[in-house]
């Protein structure tokens, strides 16, 4: 009865041309905004952007370019009302991107080009047809996504790997200087050429050929200039890390010195990134990989990809390890499957793979004392990270 009166009180402000004054209407319509999903792909440029916005059908609402500003970009993405989901693919300008516009879309995920080849082995692209496939990629979700620490680590991360960037950049140097040398029948061996006296009384035998004198001269003080630096940047890296109980665990594995401590811990991060040990060693480039096709095996061997820098640095420390006089966990591996006729590049693999274990762990317990992965699915405790190494095998 009740009912039926409503319908009727509903039909008379209707003939009347009346609406009913509801006062949750705003609210209704703001959740319905709330619930309309876009997804958001940005191709970033120094000087300009490209941003295409797609609905959650896949349907194109526009592709518009915008400059690389700050108020440009935070206006472009406000605009759009509803829950937004946000990619840009990694690159030079993609951390300041995920900083300035994270406060401003639901989600910021910041991809991995090479994953993107539709995008790279294009042959007729151009930047909206960039962004608009990006967007494509994201709505299908074919999009892996690139970590980025919070601005502090990633500071850090970028000053740790201002170090191997400056070691190449004198190798290079200490080649060219070497090179001079050796093409006036100097050669010289060693690195003794690098001392200042030694240096000197070597370049006064150029004296007749001024022009590659001072060309050898250039080469020297820019080779000073660089030690210098990358000693500035050294204990800038000091001064960063020491309050991170990490890097003193770090070093404690065979092959693992100073530096190489502090780039595990700037590149890794967190261990909450990896769901396993298994992801983590994809990561760190020492999983196994293979192709199947129609039944039939095409590749299967270790993996190409991951972090270069950590694959060779991981490799360097079992390497130690083998070598290593010291009774270690590492080292009873290493002979025991030395016994069993192994090769010596599977030695190699498996003791990369077993410190990659440990680091990973030795994070976790950092996060989350106490706590230990013991398998891909499952974990166990343990004291600290000597009753980790020295458990039964």
């Amino acid at each position: 009865m009740i009912m039926n009166k409503f319908f009727r009180s509903m039909r008379l402000y209707h003939k009347i041309g009346l609406r009913l004054p509801l006062s949750n209407r705003p609210i209704e319509r703001k959740k319905h905004l709330e619930q309309k999903q876009f997804h958001l792909s940005l191709d970033a440029h120094s000087t300009h952007s490209q941003l295409a916005i797609l609905k959650s059908d896949g349907q194109l609402v526009s592709c518009k370019n915008y400059p690389t500003s700050a108020p440009a970009l935070i206006e472009a993405v406000s605009a759009v009302k509803g829950r937004t989901t946000l990619v840009v693919e990694e690159s030079q300008i993609a951390d300041w991107i995920k900083r300035t516009l994270t406060p401003y879309v639901g989600r910021l995920i910041i991809a991995d080009p090479k994953i993107n080849s539709w995008i790279s082995k294009g042959e007729q692209i151009d930047d909206k047809v960039a962004a608009l496939r990006l967007a494509r990629l994201l709505y299908g979700g074919y999009i892996k996504e690139v970590h980025h620490g919070d601005s502090h680590r990633q500071q850090c991360k970028e000053l740790v790997l201002h170090y191997p960037d400056l070691t190449r950049q004198i190798v290079r140097f200490k080649n060219k200087l070497k090179a001079e040398f050796t093409a006036f029948a100097l050669p010289l061996k060693g690195p003794c050429v690098y001392d200042t006296d030694v240096f000197s009384f070597y370049l006064t035998q150029l004296s007749r050929l001024p022009l590659s004198q001072l060309q050898t001269k250039n080469y020297f003080d820019i080779l000073q200039h660089l030690v210098s630096l990358r000693s500035e940047v050294l204990n800038k890296i000091r001064s960063y890390y020491k309050h991170y109980p990490e890097i003193h665990q770090f070093r404690r594995i065979p092959g693992v010195g100073q530096v190489t401590a502090f780039t595990i811990s700037a590149i890794v991060d967190t261990p909450h990134r990896f769901q396993n040990k298994h992801k983590f060693w994809a990561y760190v480039g020492e999983a196994q990989s293979q192709k199947i096709s129609n039944g039939a095996v095409y590749r299967c061997g270790p993996s190409i990809g991951g972090c270069r820098l950590l694959k060779y640095l991981l490799l360097q420390a079992a390497k130690s390890a083998i070598r290593s006089k010291e009774n270690s966990v590492f080292k009873k591996t290493s002979d025991r499957l030395a016994d069993k006729g192994v090769h010596i590049k599977n030695i190699r693999l498996t003791l990369a793979r077993q410190i990659a274990s440990v680091i990973l762990n030795y994070l976790l317990l950092c996060f989350e004392p106490f706590l230990i992965f013991a398998s891909s699915r499952s974990f166990i405790h343990f004291d600290n990270l000597d009753s980790f190494l020295n458990r039964p095998q």
